[in-house]
């Protein structure tokens, strides 16, 4: 269901908007959206009516007016309309100075820009308050520090709530599921999102259902939209030290909700940012400038010499292109990214023996790749085309990679700030994304 707004609409000139006036802004509107007209002449009136207000409409705007100092302060979105629904140079002045002022100002040149600043809104209002969950072992101090920082970051300029939990707890969690409660969720899984257990022993897979139990169960007790859980050493009965919880985002995310691997809350963070401007679920990915055509050409992984590399980096250089992997699939893709309808698992040898990871075959077309900074207060966007692929069996859990066309790699190995950045696919919302994260969280951009 669409979130809905409350505006207030106000003509500059002082005079309550006119009926003709307020039933042209209301075309523009969906129908469970208020509108409350209000006179200018009283600016000590406004921040009361402001209270409960989403963005402000104003008409009749031409050049500087006190009122672009009174709405800065409340730190309400506005936009200047005209009757016709599109801009006009009289306006400029006036959005110059919102913004000189630290206002917000929403694009509205025409009505196709004033949907998408309203959808933007309506993103917006959305997020406010999303919970996510970060399930670590709390035993890191400099990675405990980061975290912390990001959350900070992430409550005041997103509005987003970072919840962690222990590992602890979710192996608590695992050892109350019992053998008959894991078949259940494994009969479900295999008719309607795996296509079997693959190359894994059912008891191997019994422990990914227990895991995902466990998961779902901190899911719904946090009201968290997704999860990150680190690397689990030592998980119930597995002889691996380390299992990692790929297989068991797989249903995780055909449910809807977002996830990514290795405890990373801020790709995570910026999942939702992507999900919910672009309205499409995405996914994390390792980001290389490697493994190109000298590594294609290899019997095995292990035989990749530091020689290969740097000539396989000189090729990312020349070409304008990077390297998507992560373990054995592309992520944990969403069905909207994948090829098949259903997941493969798989078991990552020759690299890693005994670990499972779920196998996709990853859609080509355009993408868009982003990562939050450190703090949560800017953002990388990186705009590509995924136009070519490579997968093996001899590449261990670089089995599946991608490749993505950016516009100028060198720049990127400047400006990257991690080597897991969230990808979506690029759709016609991409113009909400950037109205949402640069009009509304005012996020900085890292160019």
């Amino acid at each position: 269901m669409k979130e809905s707004l409350n505006f207030i609409i106000m003509q500059v000139d002082g005079k309550k908007p006119n009926t003709a006036v307020i039933e042209n802004a209301k075309s523009l509107l969906s129908p469970q959206d208020t509108l409350i007209p209000a006179a200018t002449d009283n600016l000590s009136e406004l921040p009361r009516q402001a209270e409960e207000t989403d963005a402000i409409i104003l008409t009749n705007v031409c050049g500087s007016t006190p009122l672009a100092q009174s709405i800065s302060r409340l730190k309400l979105p506005c936009f200047a309309l005209e009757p016709y629904h599109a801009f006009h140079s009289y306006q400029s002045t006036f959005y110059r100075d919102v913004e000189r002022m630290g206002g917000i100002v929403l694009p509205a040149r025409d009505p196709d820009e004033i949907a998408y600043s309203l959808q933007a809104l309506r993103v917006k209002k959305s997020l406010d308050g999303t919970k996510l969950l970060l399930v670590n072992t709390h035993e890191n101090d400099f990675r405990s520090e980061e975290v912390k920082i990001f959350s900070e970051g992430s409550r005041r300029s997103l509005k987003v709530e970072i919840i962690r939990r222990s590992v602890a707890e979710l192996k608590e969690y695992a050892s109350g599921y019992s053998d008959k409660d894991a078949d259940k969720e494994l009969k479900r899984w295999y008719s309607e999102i795996l296509e079997g257990p693959g190359e894994m022993s059912e008891d191997h897979m019994r422990q990914v259902a227990k895991l995902y139990l466990s998961e779902k169960k901190m899911l719904e007790e946090t009201g968290a939209a997704g999860i990150t859980v680190e690397d689990i050493g030592g998980f119930l009965i597995a002889p691996k030290p380390c299992i990692m919880p790929n297989v068991s985002y797989g249903p995780l995310v055909f449910e809807g909700f977002i996830a990514c691997e290795e405890g990373d809350v801020e790709v995570l963070t910026t999942e939702l940012l992507l999900k919910a401007g672009l309205g499409i679920h995405p996914t994390m990915s390792n980001v290389y400038l490697l493994f190109r055509d000298r590594f294609d050409a290899l019997a095995s992984h292990q035989d990749y010499t530091s020689e290969m590399e740097l000539a396989d980096y000189r090729q990312c250089l020349a070409d304008n292109r990077i390297t998507l992997c992560h373990f054995s699939s592309a992520g944990v893709l969403p069905r909207e990214m994948m090829e098949e309808s259903r997941y493969k698992v798989r078991e990552t040898v020759p690299a890693w023996p005994g670990q499972s990871m779920i196998v996709s075959t990853p859609k080509l077309g355009p993408v868009v790749m982003a990562r939050l900074t450190p703090d949560a207060s800017g953002i990388h966007v990186l705009p590509g085309k995924a136009d070519k692929r490579s997968s093996g069996d001899k590449y261990g859990w670089y089995r599946n990679r991608w490749f993505i066309k950016i516009p100028d790699v060198d720049m990127f190995t400047l400006k990257a700030l991690h080597p897991h950045y969230a990808v979506a696919p690029e759709n016609k919302r991409f113009r909400v994304l950037e109205i949402l994260l640069g009009n509304l969280l005012r996020l900085t951009y890292i160019k």
